[in-house]
């Protein structure tokens, strides 16, 4: 047996609606579930101990109106050993000492007899409660009174937004006031929503904001990209944990949080709000499979799928009908509020099936956005006005603008605001930093009659990403030259994923390929070894007869794709990383 991790989980996750503690073990050949039978057991024994010392969390999370919970998932990884994650949830002020029990327990039933102190563990539970002493209460008050509340090791806070009052464990040395003691007049929640997915998360978010900005909101949001206000920079960086959820529902001048929630932190830390207006679930596809225990589909399904499992009765949960494992996932799972779902394809099986029962939807009819009451439908405005779709070739965007507009209406938003915030969103590169971007670039800045190439950008990295933009690229190419493809990836993909994305970059039907390397994300590969392992693979898929070169970066893989490139011709630049780099070399060469 191998401890591979163990981790607090501080939020709803993939398996509970609560906090908790969460491993992950390997067992090799040994099967999983006499191990998590034995677990489940060392486990129910320290709670029985505790109980009998003062901290009887089965009590206490019943009194919350959430049972405790001691449940596992089992698995089999790539190399087919099995294993499982074992979690136990717990009071959320105690969330340290949780993660002793469950290695504890982990530790008893491999046979290592730890040294295992009740007395001690007790008072060690206790002692964390006191760091954050008075907070509980003030949970349960708050709970009572139907007010979010967030909680971390420095700060309990009640309500969002300019409802928000926060209240420092430092400033309260003796314990947060009592809730008899607090002024609750003026506190309260507020509106947001939370969007994830395999691809089209970002542009999904960065399309909602746009419109509820031009709603009259000021609009905080997260992405990978950083923390954002009023789609100003404020911090830059991967914000889309718990961290930046905090962030942005504890500023006052904030009136409604988008939160994009990647699927590292779902399963890293948990959800960073409890509750949600909207959800959106663009789709789920192979990336990323292998960490924290999630090998398959299904899991990675279910580990988005907490996002609406947070979805208030009264809201909405938005989902992508063209995502295989996101439809069967959603019909299989009781889910707490009505679905929308949403596709540019009007004939999509799951949109004809859900307008024929009177649920809600959108698609494209007519070259329009449409929203459907049932089989009753309402143009909103045509995708030939989204300047992100690119007349509707990007179809990845239509779909990500259908979503945008379907969590926008859900909030409240009409179709007047929904049309203009779409209807701007892309003219300017800023507006969605390395997604779909189309440059004219001179071939010789020196000589303007030597005309230009095209260069798209793109951020598509996976194999559904690399999917979808094969369509644009098609319809770009059309009637001209086959493309000039420039690609890198990172090194955390497995060997076989990287032969897979090799072999993908057959679908853009390419005349040269200029393979490079992404030397920020090595992840422990040596230098060279992804890009010939991409090679390997878009060579092993055709008849090895379309040249391959190689560069450094990307400012060079693109010098090299132009020398093959006359007026007009189209170069494609995928999993744009290197944004400063290619920013200044467009700069120099004149591009625009």
């Amino acid at each position: 047996m191998e401890l591979v991790d163990s981790r607090r989980l501080t939020g709803p996750n993939i398996h509970a609606t609560e906090a908790g503690a969460v491993a992950e073990v390997r067992l090799g050949d040994a099967p999983a579930e006499p191990f998590i039978a034995r677990w489940r057991a060392a486990v129910e024994e320290a709670l029985d101990g505790l109980a009998a010392r003062g901290q009887d969390w089965r009590r206490e999370l019943a009194a919350g109106g959430h049972p405790l919970i001691v449940g596992a998932r089992s698995f089999v990884d790539a190399e087919g050993s099995a294993g499982a994650q074992l979690m136990l949830s717990a009071p959320v002020d105690r969330l340290y000492v949780a993660t002793e029990v469950n290695e504890w327990a982990i530790a008893a039933v491999a046979g290592e007899d730890p040294a295992f102190d009740l007395d001690a563990l007790a008072e060690r539970a206790a002692a964390e409660a006191r760091e954050r002493l008075g907070a509980m209460e003030l949970i349960a008050a708050a709970r009572a009174r139907g007010l979010p509340w967030l909680l971390d090791d420095d700060c309990l806070s009640l309500g969002y937004y300019a409802g928000v009052r926060s209240l420092r464990f430092e400033d309260h040395p003796e314990g947060l006031p009592a809730p008899g003691e607090l002024d609750w007049s003026g506190l309260a929640g507020g509106a947001l929503a939370v969007i994830t997915g395999t691809n089209g998360k970002t542009t999904t978010t960065r399309m909602l904001t746009r419109i509820a900005k031009g709603a009259g909101h000021r609009v905080g949001n997260t992405s990978t990209d950083g923390l954002f206000i009023d789609e100003r920079l404020v911090d830059a960086g991967d914000w889309t944990g718990p961290g930046g959820a905090r962030t942005l529902l504890r500023d006052p001048s904030v009136s409604l949080a988008v939160l994009e929630a990647a699927r590292g932190g779902l399963l890293r830390r948990g959800l960073g709000v409890r509750r949600c207006d909207v959800s959106v679930i663009t789709n789920v596809d192979r990336d990323h499979l292998g960490e924290y225990g999630v090998f398959d589909l299904e899991g990675m399904a279910a580990a988005k799928g907490v996002i609406a499992h947070a979805t208030l009765g009264g809201g909405r949960i938005v989902l992508g009908a063209d995502s295989e494992a996101l439809v069967a996932w959603a019909r299989r799972t009781a889910l707490p509020a009505p679905v929308v779902w949403f596709s540019p394809a009007l004939d999509n099986p799951v949109l004809v099936e859900h307008r024929a029962r009177g649920g809600t939807s959108w698609s494209v009819r007519g070259g329009a956005l449409t929203r459907f009451e049932g089989e009753v439908g309402e143009a909103v405005m045509p995708v030939a006005d989204i300047p992100a779709c690119f007349g509707g070739r990007a179809r990845h965007n239509v779909a990500n603008a259908l979503a945008a507009a379907a969590a926008a209406t859900a909030l409240g938003m009409g179709p007047e605001a929904v049309a203009a915030g779409l209807r701007d969103f892309g003219r300017r590169p800023e507006d969605n930093p390395g997604r779909a971007h189309l440059w004219s670039v001179p071939l010789d800045p020196e000589r303007p009659e030597a005309g230009a190439a095209r260069l798209l950008v793109d951020f598509a990295h996976n194999d559904a990403g690399l999917s979808a933009l094969a369509e644009l690229v098609a319809g770009l190419s059309e009637g001209g030259a086959a493309p000039v493809i420039c690609f890198g990836m990172a090194g955390d993909r497995s060997d076989a994923d990287l032969l897979l994305l090799g072999a993908a970059l057959r679908r853009y039907q390419p005349r040269v390929v200029v393979l490079r390397e992404q030397t920020e994300y090595l992840r422990g590969r040596a230098a060279g070894e992804v890009p010939e392992q991409l090679a390997a693979g878009f060579r092993g898929a055709g008849d090895g007869e379309t040249p391959i070169e190689f560069a450094a970066d990307e400012p060079s893989s693109v010098d090299r794709a132009l020398a093959h490139c006359g007026d007009g011709d189209l170069v494609v630049l995928l999993v744009h990383t290197e944004r400063a780099a290619l920013r200044e070399w467009l700069s120099r060469r004149g591009a625009r």
